[in-house]
């Protein structure tokens, strides 16, 4: 059964429908979520952003207040952020294809 407008469709032929579809918060970056790291130190939970450690930047432990360097080890961090802002892209074209 089909229903349009509430009203119950029946009868032969063809039935086309046009589909308007979005994505909202499309501008989805990956490198803006945080995640939450152990000092070496003093053990102190540390929020930072994944940018922050594909950045391989110095931020300061909340607990101990020394440096801590984040490194990007083999820029894995890099690569993942590069493939899932690329995955989202091409979500986000499939999405609004659907209505053409």
């Amino acid at each position: 059964m089909i229903f349009l407008n509430d009203q119950l469709f029946s009868g032969w032929g063809e039935v086309s429908f046009k589909i308007k579809a979005s994505i909202k918060g499309a501008d989805f970056d990956i490198a803006r979520r945080t995640i939450e790291l152990k000092c070496p130190q003093c053990q102190a939970a540390n929020s930072v952003t994944l940018g922050q450690v594909q950045r391989e930047e110095t931020v300061t432990c909340m607990g101990c207040k020394k440096n801590l360097k984040l490194v990007d080890k083999d820029k894995s961090v890099a690569k993942t952020v590069s493939k899932v802002n690329e995955a989202m892209d091409d979500l986000k074209k499939a999405v609004e294809d659907l209505g053409r």
